[in-house]
């Protein structure tokens, strides 16, 4: 009997040894907090820095200054796309969760990944870093992110409540990516002279002119007519952006020679702005030719190729010699005539 019960306490002594040991393992795991990876103040960031570990990689830094977020990297700045600062300042980056840190298994080889190919990303206030993270690549099911986070034992697997996928792209170090879509952006009561010329109908261009919210519409031989003001500042109100497609330049700027075919031809249209807060900005606006296919005109019915494209079209500012593609739903209210404001 008591042999019986020397092995009966033996079980018992080692499986709550073994349980001891299993609670401390899953304590230690569960240190990391489910929300350790979010940034818990974003209205605070006026600096975000996007560095790969790679040193053959760019970096960037998206700062605000005066207001407005700018991107920069060694060679260029430019206006940042504000939605894309925003969503990953206000909706990434407050919900990150942990799914699970990454067990031993996969340990080794995901901190190398990261290491090697991951990008550090810091969130700063006034230059001072007030939250860091190193993100990785997509777990197998691509419906989490692997993460580090500086002084961790070991990285996981992050999410976003409610979203399906990873977030890796959200902290890419494409400049183009991050660029303001708008080819201009300012308040309407900056723009001094706005002059719309149309090469092909010279008759039809105008300049409209403003000075303490007085508007002046001139001729193309730059005399005073008089028009309906509403119209004019309703038009000015409306100019006062002009948004470019989202994302990298079009492959045609590959090829300078195509590029230089375009800006060869001539313009649709003209547009010219005098700011009162920054330099003169000029907006040439060309067709776009058909390269693949044919698009036919829904007006003859008749089966006839058109030769150009009259839903897309080229532009092209005086500050860079990029083309870039611009709808025509956005053009088809800026491009007014003359007499379209000489209505009663």
């Amino acid at each position: 009997m008591q042999k019986r019960t020397k092995i009966v306490l033996a079980v018992l002594l080692s499986t709550f040894a073994f349980l001891f040991l299993l609670w401390r393992n899953l304590n230690q795991t569960t240190a990391i907090s489910h929300d350790l990876f979010a940034l818990k103040s974003p209205n605070q960031i006026n600096k975000i820095t996007i560095s790969p570990n790679n040193p053959k990689l760019p970096y960037l830094t998206l700062e605000k200054v005066d207001g407005k977020w700018i991107v920069r990297n060694e060679a260029y700045s430019y206006p940042a796309d504000t939605n894309s600062v925003n969503q990953l300042l206000f909706w990434a980056m407050p919900k990150l969760q942990v799914k699970c840190p990454v067990p031993d298994a996969a340990k080794e080889n995901v901190i190398k990944d990261i290491t090697l190919n991951g990008t550090k990303v810091i969130f700063s206030t006034n230059d001072v870093e007030q939250h860091t993270v190193f993100v990785g690549y997509a777990t197998p099911t691509q419906d989490a992110t692997y993460m580090y986070f500086p002084g961790t034992e070991r990285p996981c697997e992050i999410t976003v409540p409610g979203f399906i996928g990873y977030l890796t792209p959200y902290f890419n170090t494409n400049i183009q990516l991050w660029r303001s879509v708008f080819l201009v952006d300012v308040n309407s009561q900056e723009i001094t002279s706005l002059k719309v010329t149309y090469p092909s109908a010279p008759d039809q261009s105008f300049q409209i002119t403003q000075k303490q919210n007085q508007w002046q519409l001139l001729n193309y031989q730059q005399q005073p007519i008089a028009a309906n003001r509403s119209l004019i500042a309703g038009y000015l109100e409306l100019s006062k952006t002009l948004a470019r497609e989202a994302g990298e330049p079009a492959v045609i700027n590959r090829n300078p020679q195509q590029c230089k075919e375009v800006t060869a031809s001539p313009p649709v249209a003209i547009f010219e702005y005098t700011f009162s807060t920054q330099p003169k900005k000029t907006i040439y606006i060309y067709s776009m030719a058909v390269t693949e296919g044919e698009t036919y005109s829904m007006e003859t019915k008749d089966g006839t190729p058109k030769t150009v494209e009259t839903t897309l079209f080229w532009a092209k500012s005086n500050d860079e010699p990029t083309l870039w593609t611009i709808q025509e739903i956005i053009l088809r209210n800026r491009l007014k005539t003359l007499s379209n404001f000489l209505q009663p």
